[in-house]
């Protein structure tokens, strides 16, 4: 237990440093991006001061899988150099007893990230955007406003689809209307290329006129220009949603299955929603490579040179796992198997390296 509680002391002092180290390079880089936009518009320092306050819970989620490789490596190996793991193997410890606070920390500190995300984060992240995009830039709101893909049900029940809407001007581009009756029967179809705002008015542009009856298509009449007045105002078509860095957990998942109940396509939110779950736990994967890896190149060079092979690692793991998180985003990969295979994989290989760190056998159970 006293050796468990020293490990762990080690690792996490180690990782306080790492993440403070990481978070404050965040908020240079990010100081010196924005600086002339707070000097220009007069920012108060209290402002600025609250929008970066409000920035770290941001910045946790994607600096904890590195900090925790960090401090894996830090700690493994300053135990490493100072023979203190060969005293505890010498007691009769496993490499697998020494290093599970690591690994349990590790996980920890996941699912503290994944609460995080769901309960401080959103919140923090809104008051940040609101500091930014309205008391900096002056600007009405800090949500961002859906211009793709617009569905919208009037009142009167009219279903309007919407490709594109330019608010700035006023218009809907590639716009369809469908009109039913009191049994819910598609009685009208209005298509556009275009749709503009003019005189309280929509003017509709290059579109046709196709009315139904239960037997099917009844008419079809093309137009160049036509004035339909509708109930609807550009208004009814703003949408603001959230950020992305706003959403919660439970959030996206509601968002998922209401757009889901809509029959939309949501296989990029799923993705988008697996990846927020499966990222924190980067640092378990990396935690479990780090240690086995630490161990050996702490033998052949000194910690700079342990730190560069980890790092390289992780750099290769990432890649490994954006890539599959690209190729579920295109829709070739699950997405639970784009975001979570590459943990799944990389978590078995940490383990077999871990198990088999002091075998020659390949699996070291029929020692």
């Amino acid at each position: 237990m006293v050796l468990k509680r020293y490990v762990l002391k080690t690792f996490l002092s180690f990782y306080l440093i790492s993440a403070g180290g990481f978070i404050g390079l965040f908020l240079i880089g990010d100081f010196f991006d924005r600086v002339d936009e707070f000097i220009n518009k007069d920012t108060p320092l209290v402002d600025i001061g609250l929008y970066y306050l409000y920035k770290i819970p941001f910045i946790l989620f994607y600096i904890a899988p590195l900090a925790v490789l960090l401090a894996t490596v830090l700690a493994i190996s300053t135990l490493a150099k100072s023979n203190e793991i060969i005293a505890m193997k010498a007691c009769g410890v496993s490499i697998t007893r020494i290093t599970l606070p690591i690994i349990g920390v590790s996980l920890v500190i996941a699912l503290l990230v994944i609460a995080n995300s769901e309960f401080i984060a959103p919140t923090t992240s809104q008051r940040m955007n609101h500091i930014f995009y309205v008391q900096v830039r002056g600007g009405t709101s800090y949500k961002k406003i859906e211009t793709n893909k617009i569905w919208y049900k009037s009142k009167t029940g009219a279903i309007w689809n919407i490709d594109n809407y330019d608010s700035d001007n006023l218009t809907l581009n590639q716009v369809s209307i469908f009109i039913t009756n009191n049994n819910r029967f598609i009685e009208k179809r209005i298509d556009a290329k275009k749709a503009v705002w003019i005189n309280q008015q929509w003017k509709f542009m290059e579109g046709t006129i196709r009315t139904f009856d239960q037997a099917g298509l009844k008419n079809t009449e093309f137009f160049e220009n036509r004035l339909f007045v509708f109930p609807e105002i550009p208004s009814n078509f703003i949408t603001y949603r959230r950020r992305p860095e706003e959403m919660s957990l439970k959030y996206m998942y509601e968002e998922i299955l209401e757009q889901q109940s809509e029959g939309k396509d949501v296989t990029k939110k799923w993705l988008d929603l697996n990846y927020r779950l499966s990222y924190p736990f980067i640092g378990v994967v990396l935690a479990l490579i780090g240690i086995p890896l630490s161990l050996r190149s702490s033998r052949q060079g000194g910690l700079l040179f342990s730190i560069a092979v980890n790092l390289a690692i992780g750099v290769a793991f990432s890649f490994f796992y954006a890539l599959c998180v690209s190729l579920g985003r295109v829709g070739t990969f699950d997405p639970v198997f784009a975001t979570w295979g590459p943990i799944a994989l990389f978590t078995s290989i940490g383990f077999y390296l871990l198990l088999t760190l002091d075998s020659e056998k390949p699996l070291p159970f029929f020692e």
